[in-house]
């Protein structure tokens, strides 16, 4: 039997089940889980010996992934450990037919599979039929259905014109980032509304089809679009059904180290108010956090005892506008990044369709 997936099943089970029993990941099973994916790489595999700057790549990525994940909010600092200690068990020579600098993220997307379906038994059968209904018609709106169609087609028309015009190998993590820092930068330096940016790109790209005769819209490029419309779009539905089944409401003064803000605490004309925190995109996360510059919230690892007392001495002050704290259920992480491992294990790589 391959010694990655007998180290990936004992590691998996022991640590899920400490992550949902006690809600907690011990390090020591962490250093362990990197001591002996050391030796397995070493002795067995031999990629470290062999391959050593991709292995280092491949490890250094996964660190940098899982700090920018962490500061983001997404996930706890014990999360983003055990992505990285997950990334020094799989080899980056692993991966079959990878043309990717980090090939180790992988683990990290094949990991949406087991978190869809997840939150989606989890909302299916905890809601009922008017809840599921009302979050429908919630994201049913033609100005949010509209800005959902301008973004996907953006992006379609900007891999369309790379493809076309820039015929570069490029690797689907490395494609995401830079698709992402374009976004962040037209954004927040140039301070230009996505909107617009996204519209100008789709003219320019129908424009240089006209020009150059390329086949931009056909009848498979428009089902793809169709189709990510209503992917994303149901995504949407299950995230706002999911909203209320992990978060619960906590006066100020029954708050407790460690419980996870689903609220950010922001300074607003000489008080404290709280604006909800939208787990939809990590650039949304990252335009909160920059526009507001939470005194409390965005920290998935929870509430200090810091910043219980300072919100506590805010309240006494009577400069809070509320008397209590939407707080988050944290979702058993461990094993949905063991999920995605196993997913990656199998699979070679990521799950293509």
């Amino acid at each position: 039997m391959d010694p990655i997936l007998i180290v990936l099943l004992i590691f998996g089970v022991g640590i899920s089940y400490y992550d949902l029993k006690k809600g907690k990941i011990k390090n020591y099973s962490l250093l362990s889980l990197v001591l002996v994916s050391i030796l397995i790489n070493i002795f067995f595999t031999k990629a470290f010996l062999e391959f050593p700057l991709a292995s280092f790549l491949n490890i250094l990525s996964a660190v940098f992934i899982g700090v920018i994940v962490w500061l983001a909010g997404l996930w706890s600092a014990a999360d983003a450990k055990l992505f990285m200690a997950l990334n020094f068990l799989f080899p980056a020579t692993f991966y079959r037919q990878s043309v990717d600098y980090f090939p180790g993220i992988a683990i990290l997307i094949n990991s949406a599979i087991p978190l869809f379906f997840f939150l989606f038994f989890q909302a299916m059968a905890k809601t009922n039929l008017q809840e599921k209904k009302q979050a429908f018609l919630n994201n049913f709106k033609l100005k949010f259905i509209l800005q959902l169609l301008l973004t996907i087609t953006a992006i379609f028309c900007l891999t369309f014109l790379i493809s076309q015009f820039l015929p570069l190998r490029i690797g689907y993590p490395v494609w995401l980032t830079l698709i992402f820092l374009l976004f962040w930068v037209i954004e927040q330096k140039f301070k230009i509304d996505l909107k617009y940016f996204f519209a100008g790109l789709i003219l320019l790209t129908i424009t240089l089809s006209l020009i150059f005769n390329l086949p931009l819209f056909n009848p498979n490029s428009l089902l793809f679009i169709s189709a990510f419309l209503l992917l994303i779009f149901f995504l949407f539905v299950l995230l706002t059904l999911s909203t209320s089944l992990f978060t619960h409401n906590v006066k100020i003064d029954k708050l407790e180290e460690g419980m996870v803000p689903a609220e950010m605490v922001v300074e607003e004309k000489g008080r404290f108010v709280k604006k909800p925190i939208t787990f939809l995109t990590f650039l949304v996360l990252l335009r909160q956090r920059v526009k507001w510059q939470p005194l409390i919230g965005f920290n998935p690892d929870g509430l200090s005892k810091e910043e219980i007392v300072e919100i506590k001495s805010l309240r006494e002050k009577k400069l809070l506008g509320f008397g209590e704290l939407r707080i988050s259920q944290t979702i058993p992480f461990a094993l949905i990044l063991f999920g995605g491992a196993l997913l990656t294990y199998f699979l070679k790589g990521l799950l293509t369709i």
